[in-house]
């Protein structure tokens, strides 16, 4: 990187210039840089007066910008804006010798994330990325607003397809790699699951030399995976609820309306009261405690609040809703699904101690290919064998779970959320509780966050 190409933004960074990066012209404030990136829907050199008349510091233009004279003393022109914004999060990370995780795997990132920024921040200042950024816009966007006096820094890393996660990775050169599982999110990309598995792993590759990796014992892919961590003589922790793993669910209590988890490290054994035992939660919490025992941190610490951390919206949180005066209970896992989480939801689902009828309502899992007719049929087994009383559909991947369900009498399909909408606040009532779990292409989030 030539340190002169960007020596406004270096003179300015942390001084009484500069207060932010941002690609959206609505995060403008006094003192931003604005990097007018080139998106799918829009482009940002459109809102580059925007952002000026919101006093930002710079804007960051491609190099054949027209640009007003006015205008002129705001601008920094670069080849690529993107390569702009990557190189400002590289220069961030270089600066910094406190600790980067990064996370990665098929399902339960940013939920794994937001617990780790919630525990990690009982012990040092933590930042980690906002919402779900974990894209090739999100993670250098990120970066590039980590906070200097920030000690642990934690970042998603996303993927659609092979050599997203090496080029993130790259970018971020974590201390502390997680791959949290193998599934077959994105599989329409891809050949097979191992090819997955061999494209999360591309993380491994970026991980800081005295670094470590966390790796699940009990995914069919973690031999893979940990043949890959040791030819780059990287230090393995293993989590999961085989006697093998290094961080271990013992069991799962539930008495008295209240929930534990025992977990054993070496010879000590932990006992954990939590707000709920989905499996995903209980994955990631053996996550939790293994980076803790590797930062030499207290964990029991974080016992005593295990129980106070609330699962991020959409990701399997409890969500009561009013509905034309109803008070409705309902397990909201409306963010995304792939088969894995889905079929989880449905199991967690089931096993749910409760006196209501339980209704599921399940969107399309998108982006499966070819293989979508074989997932959706697994989820139709799940579903069989759930003690669930009625099953709302809604999509047209969802035709291939109603193929296999259509004999019984409380299952219905709708072709698309805009129909499902109209019936949705007849059909809800306070004596039943609902799972809601789809792809968020399909809008169950946007519909639990309307008013009825």
């Amino acid at each position: 990187m030539n340190l002169n190409q960007y020596k406004k933004i270096f003179l300015h960074e942390g001084k009484a210039g500069i207060t932010n990066f941002v690609i959206n012209s609505k995060e403008v404030k006094k003192g931003s840089v604005f990097i007018a990136v080139k998106g799918k829907k829009t482009d940002g050199h459109f809102y580059i007066q925007d952002a000026i008349q919101k006093r930002c510091r710079f804007v960051v233009v491609k190099k054949n910008f027209k640009s007003t004279r006015k205008n002129k003393k705001y601008l920094i022109k670069v080849p690529s804006t993107l390569k702009f914004l990557e190189n400002v999060a590289i220069w961030k990370r270089n600066q910094s010798k406190n600790i980067f995780i990064g996370v990665t795997g098929s399902f339960g990132k940013t939920t794994l994330k937001s617990m780790l920024q919630f525990f990690l921040q009982k012990y040092k200042k933590t930042y980690s990325s906002p919402k779900s950024f974990n894209n090739h816009f999100g993670l250098p966007l990120s970066l590039s607003n980590v906070p200097n006096n920030s000690i642990f820094n934690i970042f998603e890393l996303g993927m659609s397809k092979k050599g997203e996660i090496e080029k993130l990775a790259k970018i971020l050169k974590p201390n502390i790699g997680v791959i949290t599982n193998i599934g077959p999110a994105h599989i329409g990309n891809f050949k097979n699951l191992r090819q997955i598995c061999l494209a999360k792993a591309e993380i491994i590759n970026h991980i800081h030399k005295q670094g470590v990796v966390l790796l699940n014992r009990d995914d069919q892919y973690f031999i893979t995976l940990e043949k890959i961590a040791k030819e780059k003589n990287l230090k393995i922790i293993s989590f999961g609820t085989s006697n093998k793993s290094d961080v271990r669910l013992l069991k799962i209590i539930s008495k008295n309306n209240n929930k534990y988890l025992s977990i054993q490290i070496k010879q000590k054994i932990f006992k954990v009261k939590t707000l709920t035992l989905n499996d995903s939660f209980n994955k990631n919490f053996l996550i939790v405690v293994a980076i803790l025992n590797y930062l030499k941190l207290d964990i029991k610490k974080i016992i005593k609040i295990a129980k106070n951390f609330i699962i991020p919206s959409g990701r399997g949180n409890i969500l009561y809703k009013s509905i034309k005066g109803k008070n409705i209970e309902i397990i909201n896992e409306s963010y995304n699904a792939n088969p894995i989480s889905m079929i989880n939801a449905i199991k967690n689902f089931d096993l749910l101690i409760t006196k209501k009828e339980k209704i599921a309502i399940i969107g399309d899992m998108l982006e499966l290919g070819s293989k979508s007719k074989l997932y959706h049929q697994e989820v139709a087994r799940c579903l069989k064998s759930a003690e669930i009383k009625t099953v709302y559909l809604i999509g047209k991947e969802v035709r291939y779970i109603f193929s296999k369900l259509k004999n019984i009498e409380n299952c219905y399909i709708y072709q698309n959320i805009q129909d499902f909408r109209h019936i949705f606040p007849e059909i809800v009532n306070e004596k039943s509780i609902y799972l809601v779990k789809g792809s968020n292409g399909v809008g169950l989030n946007q519909l639990l966050n309307e008013n009825f």
